[in-house]
């Protein structure tokens, strides 16, 4: 339920004269928002400096919560804020810290007439640094930030997830393996042939980046317009993501629990891998584009537990077997001469993986398409 957005050609807009609260600029105006490009229905931002507001969301998120028995809200556009000016809101003009004291309100209010029914969630989209107190998930795209952006604008880096790993849990990915769905409340001439057709295989190497970037970064798995039918059609590639999945849970000290550290270099050059620029949203009349982008064939970071031991987290992005040596800094690492290995792999099988204590190398072995996590420290791992 989007957190901001009043539909402007609602019975209710009209009803509860819901303009009075809306987000006002300098000269007393609202500035519409359309989003969709078929009705071209206009949305206005409500103030969340404002009562009303607050208690209108969170009446909604009561009836969804205690009323349709959901766990949790996926708060659209929540770590946003915008300046308003209207002075009936009773907040200070323009900026302030009235954006941030309303949704702290209004997260509190929905938890507390929830509470009786569930520990509800509490998501939002993007990664704000003054929202982690007040939400539970947030939506971290930037590791398919190549369906959406423009090529060579910018390359992603877990900058967020190495700061505020321990203080929020980030999710979502727009990593597919079908062009976008469409909806049937949308016009008829403009629906694709086949809703939902397979991409082409050459882009398994793209849709295996997204998967190994957020599992190296500590996210949660994430798969986007998923069909059974995809166990059978696209086995390999959802094979590894289950993979991924597997393994990070045999790892959640580190991997949600633990601190980011420097990742180390793999020494291994980029390869080009083949790009579909296209969104997983539908609507918006444009094919896909393909270009191709230089990538890490095998994408490493580290990790301390809590209990001061360290993971190496290792991902084979390619169709081919890769060795690798890495040089661990001894400092960031904490690593002693007496630590000893372990490795942690999704199907418990043998790995290829070495640890020279006394020269900081770990040498590594990764099948094509796999995955393993190297332990160093004395935890007792639970098989």
């Amino acid at each position: 339920m989007n957190q901001r957005l009043w539909g402007m050609t609602t019975r209710s807009w009209a009803d509860e004269n819901a303009e009075r609260f809306a987000v006002k600029d300098p000269a007393g105006k609202v500035h519409p928002e359309v989003y969709n490009s078929f009705t071209k229905s206009p949305c206005a931002s409500m103030c969340m400096g404002t009562p009303f507001w607050r208690g209108k969301y969170a009446g909604l998120a009561e009836q969804a919560v205690n009323g349709l028995g959901v766990d949790g809200i996926y708060m659209d556009q929540a770590c946003s804020s915008l300046a308003c000016y209207d002075p009936a809101h009773g907040h200070p003009l323009g900026g302030g810290s009235y954006w941030m004291g309303g949704f702290r309100l209004l997260q509190a209010d929905i938890r507390e007439r929830t509470k009786a029914a569930r520990q509800v969630v509490l998501a939002g989209e993007g990664c704000g640094e003054a929202w982690l107190p007040h939400l539970d998930l947030m939506l971290s795209l930037q590791v398919s930030m190549e369906r959406y952006a423009q090529p060579g604008a910018w390359e992603p880096i877990p900058f967020f997830h190495a700061v505020y790993h321990g203080h929020g849990t980030f999710y979502g990915n727009y990593s597919s393996l079908t062009m976008p769905p469409y909806d049937d409340l949308w016009p008829a001439e403009t629906a694709p042939k086949e809703p939902m057709k397979l991409l082409d295989q050459k882009f398994s190497a793209q849709f295996r980046l997204e998967q190994a970037r957020a599992f190296v970064w500590g996210q949660q798995p994430t798969l986007a317009n998923f069909r059974p039918s995809q166990f059978e059609e696209r086995a390999g590639e959802i094979a590894f993501a289950l993979r991924l999945a597997r393994l990070r849970m045999q790892a959640l000290p580190w991997l949600q629990q633990g601190t980011m550290l420097r990742p180390p270099a793999t020494g291994l050059p980029d390869e080009a891998i083949d790009i579909s620029r296209l969104s997983i949203y539908a609507g918006q009349q444009e094919p896909l584009k393909q270009y191709g982008k230089p990538c890490p064939p095998v994408l490493a970071s580290a990790w301390r537990a809590p209990d001061a031991s360290v993971a190496v987290v290792l991902v084979n992005v390619t169709d081919q077997a890769r060795q690798l040596s890495l040089h661990l800094d001894r400092a960031t690492c904490g690593i002693s001469d007496t630590d000893r290995l372990s490795v942690l792999t999704a199907d418990n099988s043998h790995s290829g993986c070495a640890f020279q204590a006394d020269g900081d190398q770990l040498a590594a072995d990764l099948a094509p398409e796999d995955a393993c996590i190297c332990l160093l420290g004395s935890r007792q791992l639970r098989k």
